[in-house]
């Protein structure tokens, strides 16, 4: 189960992705623990995760161009 805590919006940009980090790390690592119960190596989990969020940042990157 995933608990993520609220995002502060009174806060610097820089603190705001800093902050989600620590929110979403222990997720991640999570993710990682159950890959590794399944046979997947620490590195192959992490660069799947890796692509997965350059495709997601990608796909953000072109929603907002074609929004205009």
């Amino acid at each position: 189960m995933i608990n993520l805590q609220s995002a502060q919006g009174e806060v610097s940009h820089d603190q705001r992705l800093l902050d989600c980090r620590a929110d979403v790390e222990p997720a991640l690592l999570q993710i990682i623990h159950e890959a590794k119960k399944k046979g997947w190596a620490p590195a192959e989990v992490a660069m799947a995760i890796a692509d997965a969020a350059d495709d997601y940042i990608l796909l953000l990157a072109n929603r907002k161009t074609t929004s205009h």
